[in-house]
C-alpha cells in the first residue's frame, strides 16, 4: 500500500509527498521503494541525496544496471570524475541496452570526449535503431567533429523516425544562390532562427508545446 500510494503522487509530481510516504529507514524500503525514493530526489535536483540513496540500494540489493547507471547520473550533476565508471558498471551489467550507451555517450560528450561519445552513440543505435533521439544526438556530436554528411544523414533518419521529416526536408536542401537583399520579414527572421540544427529542434520543441502537439 505504501508504494502504491508513493508511485500516484510521484505520477501526479508531487514529489515532497513521495518523500514524507517513503521516510522511514532505507535498510526497511522494498527495492522498489528505495529506487523510487532515489528516483524522486534527482527530481527534485537533491544528487547528493539521491546518490546516497544509490549507495545505500547497491549495499543492499546488490549489482543492478539501473543503480549503478542512476548514481552515475548523480555524480555526473555533481562533477564527480567516477560518474563514468559507474556507466561504465552498468553497461558491463546490461551490455544489450541501448539506453546504457546513449547514457555515456551524453557524459563522455559534456566532459569533452566527442570521439568518445559519437562510440557510444553509435553502440546505442545499433542496439535500438528507431531511437529518433539517439540518432539526433549522434548527429550534433558528429557536427562538432566537421562529419557534416554523416550528421545530416543521421539528422534525416531521426526526422522521419520522428515523423517530422515533411516540416524538415527542407532545411536539408542545398541553399540556393543568394538573393538580394529584401526587407526584413517574418519568414526571414524564422531562417535566421533556425541557422543551426540545435535551434531548429529547441524551435519545433516549442511550436509542438504552443500547438499542444505531442511528437
Amino acid at each position: 500500500m505504501r508504494f502504491n500510494n508513493a508511485l500516484e503522487a510521484f505520477k501526479t509530481n508531487n514529489f515532497e509527498l513521495v518523500l514524507e510516504l517513503l521516510s522511514v529507514t532505507e535498510p526497511s524500503l522494498t527495492i522498489e521503494e528505495i529506487s523510487l525514493k532515489g528516483e524522486t530526489l534527482q527530481k527534485l535536483k537533491r544528487y547528493e541525496d539521491a546518490m546516497n540513496i544509490w549507495n545505500i540500494a547497491i549495499a543492499n540489493f546488490g549489482d543492478q544496471a539501473d543503480f549503478y547507471a542512476e548514481r552515475g547520473v548523480c555524480k555526473f550533476h555533481l562533477r564527480f570524475k567516477s560518474s563514468i565508471q559507474d556507466l561504465d558498471k552498468a553497461i558491463e551489467l546490461d551490455p544489450l541496452n541501448g539506453y546504457r550507451y546513449a547514457c555515456r555517450a551524453y557524459v563522455r560528450d559534456k566532459i569533452g570526449d566527442t570521439e568518445g561519445a559519437i562510440e557510444d552513440y553509435t553502440k546505442s543505435n545499433e542496439l535500438d535503431p528507431e531511437n529518433d533521439i539517439t540518432l539526433n544526438n549522434l548527429g550534433l556530436a558528429e557536427e562538432k567533429l566537421g562529419h557534416t554528411q554523416r550528421a545530416r544523414a543521421n539528422f534525416k533518419k531521426a526526422d522521419s523516425i520522428a515523423g517530422i521529416s515533411h516540416l524538415t526536408d527542407k532545411y536539408f536542401k542545398e541553399p540556393e544562390a543568394p538573393m538580394p537583399a529584401a526587407k526584413s520579414s517574418i519568414s526571414s527572421e524564422i531562417r535566421k532562427m533556425l541557422s543551426s540544427r540545435e535551434e531548429f529542434k529547441a524551435f519545433w520543441a516549442d511550436a509542438l508545446k504552443l500547438l499542444r502537439i505531442k511528437k
